[in-house]
This record gives C-alpha cells, structure tokens and sequence, in this order.
C-alpha cells in the first residue's frame, strides 16, 4: 500500500493553550482522517484522542513518541498504557498492537535508555485513586514487565529526558508537576538531586548533558549547572515541545516546536535556527537515530516528514 501523505484542509477543533497541551488530560473529538493536506491535518488533530463508547477505555491522550529504530518498533505512550506496533515498510501503514505488558497506567512522561523505558503518572489499578503518584517505574521493552524504580508516590514527572554516550551511563532530568521541582539523576535514576523550581512541561538536554532545556509557562530556561539555575537564552522561541534522539545516537540536535508550529533546532541550547514548520502543535514529537526525519504523533496517527514538516507521510494509523 502506497504510504498515506496528508494534504491541505481541516476539519476538526482547535488546538489548546501550550501549557494546557502537556499539562492537561482534557480530551477532543478526533477528526475523521481525509486524504488531503498533511498541514490541514495537522492543525486538525487535537493532541486527544476521541473517547470510545463503550467501556473498553481506549487511549485518549497521547503523552510521547518514541521511535526506536533498534527493536524495528514504534511505541506510543498514552493515559492507558504504553501501546507499541512494528515500524512499517515504506509502502505500509502500521495498526498499534496490545498494550506493552499488564499495566494500563496514565502515562504522563516518558523515556527509553535502551531497552528500559521509564514511566510516571498515576497508577491504573483496581483499588487505586486516581490521583495516586505513580513515581518512577521501569519497564522491559521486550517482555513488557514493569517494576516501580524510584521516588514511588513521592513524584508525578510530567516531563523526562536523558542524555549520555550509552544507555548504560546515561543522566536523566525530570519534572515533578506537584512541586514544580526539577529533579535530576547522575546514575540512570538509582539516585535523585532536587533542582530549581520551575514548573517545567518539556525538557532536552544537549548531546553531552552540559545544558539542560526546559520549556516552561513564562518561556524557555537553559540550565548549565544539572537544573540547579536556570537562564532564558536571547532572542529565544517560544517553544512548546523538545525533542532529541534516542539516548547514544551519534547525530545529536534538540529539535522543538513553537506555539505557531515552527519547528527549531539547536545543539547548546542557546542559539535556536528555524527549519521548518507545521500547521499547528502535535500532541508529540519524535527523532529517530539520524536526527533528520521528524515524528509526529496527533489523534489521527503518526507521521513523518523529512522535509520540515511541509509533507507528512503516515507511517502508523492509531485507530485503537
């Protein structure tokens, strides 16, 4: 099948504020997936997705992408669940899969350091409130076991990141939505050190870990002391969203998105170069080991451009 590339018009709901993008559970109807415009498209597509009917529960938010190129599989972490599907061929469309392991928790920040996968939110048990914190927990990427890891009920990250030359030695900063604290990892998350309070909604680190980015209400910070301070660079965009390749990639760059749907890219931090632009803020992105394509996950599905944005191709249909 010849991949689906989206085309010009839209129908659909308007996207939400910046904050309310990462912050928010709050679910949209999903528009019905039309062969026209990819930029119409994705102006089109709320960063929800449409509640089902019946008591099935299926996803309705995404929280992130990852595309991990290694294992040939896409994962897709949502308020039910991490959801994963093999990466397709370029004349295919991917369906997701079941549910990676037993647990349907509301995810609200994501990261792999190789074959881990680090979640947090709120647990989904029978027996459990909602508002519990989940803390940390780790997950097998290919067996789909998950264990809790670290600050259990202590912490609800709504934003995580790592960054280091393997998995194995990587450091992680994450963002406690409670307490607005930052909270940073020297070890691969055995131990924690508390930062600046900033209320940070996205984060990125540069390739060796010495600037931290951090996304936040009032605009973007840049830390150069693991999240202790933080400064805001000039001339600065408004980025919503940060990106970076999986965890040892070579071809490293932050790539982000701004509340008007630029795409900008950096490797410090502080110096910030436009490249290209989508028709609005996706509910996530996503770099693959090269660093050129573009993921982007919306209600409708998942898609890349390797052109800046300015043609999506459908590469994963997320009718749950």
């Amino acid at each position: 099948m010849t991949p689906q590339t989206l085309r010009a018009r839209l129908r659909g709901l308007a996207l939400v504020g910046a904050a309310t993008l990462l912050l928010s559970a709050c679910a949209s109807d999903a528009t019905e997936t039309a062969d026209v415009s990819a930029q119409a498209d994705i102006a089109a597509a709320p960063e929800t997705l449409a509640a089902p009917d019946d008591e099935t529960r299926a996803p309705t938010r995404i929280t992130a992408l990852d595309i991990d190129e290694t294992a040939g599989v896409v994962r897709v972490a949502t308020d039910r669940g991490v959801y994963v599907a093999d990466l397709p061929d370029a004349d295919t469309v991917a369906r997701p899969a079941a549910v990676l392991g037993e647990r349907a928790d509301d995810i609200k920040a994501y990261q792999r350091l190789g074959a881990r996968l680090l979640i947090s939110g709120h647990p989904d048990e029978l027996g459990t409130a909602g508002d519990e914190r989940l803390g940390l927990w780790v997950g097998d990427a290919d067996s789909g076991e998950w264990a809790p890891f670290a600050l259990a009920g202590e912490v609800d990250f709504h934003a995580l990141t790592a960054a280091g030359p393997t998995a194995a030695d990587a450091i992680i900063a994450a963002a406690d939505s409670v307490s607005n604290t930052l909270y940073f990892s020297p070890d691969g998350g055995e131990s924690w050190q508390k930062g600046a309070v900033i209320g940070a909604t996205s984060l990125a680190f540069t390739a060796d870990g010495s600037a931290l980015v951090a996304v936040t209400p009032v605009g973007l910070k840049v830390s150069s002391d693991r999240g202790r301070t933080f400064v805001e660079p000039e001339a600065a965009p408004a980025l919503q969203l940060v990106a970076t390749p999986p965890v040892g990639t070579k071809d490293w760059r932050i790539v982000g998105v701004d509340s008007a749907g630029a795409l900008w890219s950096s490797t410090d931090g502080d110096r910030w170069q436009q490249f290209g632009a989508l028709a609005s803020v996706p509910a996530a992105i996503a770099l693959g080991k090269s660093g050129e394509v573009i993921y982007v996950a919306t209600a409708d599905g998942v898609f890349a451009s390797n052109d800046g944005g300015e043609t999506l191709t459908l590469m994963l249909d997320l009718d749950w």
